[in-house]
């Protein structure tokens, strides 16, 4: 009899402000799809892999809970809204983490490794405290903290796209990216997963949740300060 196996969950977390409207949104649009896709007809990854979708402006919502891609049809897609309250994305993370990872280890046949979570902003944040929200998330204390993987390009400073990403292992790496002017926000999405999915079938993700560096055109990786 085969025992437990493992499960990676990953969330994208997406700003929908009025920044994202146009050529932003539309290339996450069609990115989100195509990972879809890409998952749902690997049956190796599509085994271990879940996936939730979170967007936010001035409120967060759950598009999509944290799901085996074969088992839904498609992802919704995200709309240009007003806001980008960092702090209720990070409270709307929160709870899904908690309810999902829950519901999974009571399934008992699985292993959960810790969430990775996917940032992605194309602005600064329009509230002030949003760092106390993201703190609960990142705190080291809670068991399903989730390692961040922030994507900042447009409008976002840099220096903000470095405090949401989190530090991983014991040298406290960062993963923070920035866009260039030139680069496709769908496309860099797209580089990343095509990078966590190689480290996946080749055992490189391990019960930590640690995942390979990921580098590619149009984004670079930001230097911890």
């Amino acid at each position: 009899m085969e025992g437990p196996f493992p499960v990676h969950p990953f969330y994208i977390v997406c700003d929908e402000s009025k920044s994202m409207e146009g050529v932003a949104i539309e290339s996450i649009n069609h990115a989100l799809p195509e990972i879809h896709k890409a998952i749902a007809c690997d049956p190796v990854c599509n085994d271990k892999v879940r996936v939730g979708v979170i967007s936010f402006s001035n409120s967060a919502e759950v598009l999509l809970p944290l799901s085996i891609m074969s088992d839904i049809l498609g992802v919704p897609g995200l709309v240009a809204k007003d806001g980008t309250n960092y702090g209720n994305a990070f409270t709307c993370l929160k709870k899904a983490i908690h309810d999902d990872i829950t519901a999974l280890i009571a399934q008992r046949d699985v292993i959960v490794n810790r969430p990775i979570v996917f940032f992605i902003s194309g602005s600064e944040p329009t509230d002030t405290n949003w760092q106390a929200a993201h703190n609960v998330v990142a705190d080291k204390n809670w068991p399903f903290s989730p390692h961040i993987v922030a994507i900042g390009f447009g409008e976002a400073q840099t220096e903000t796209i470095r405090e949401v990403a989190t530090g991983v292992g014991r040298s406290g790496e960062q993963f923070a990216y920035f866009a260039d002017d030139n680069a496709d926000p769908g496309l860099v999405l797209n580089e990343i997963f095509k990078s966590i999915f190689r480290s996946l079938l080749g055992g490189q993700i391990g019960p930590g949740g640690l995942y390979l560096p990921v580098t590619g055109p149009g984004f670079i990786k930001l230097n911890e300060s």
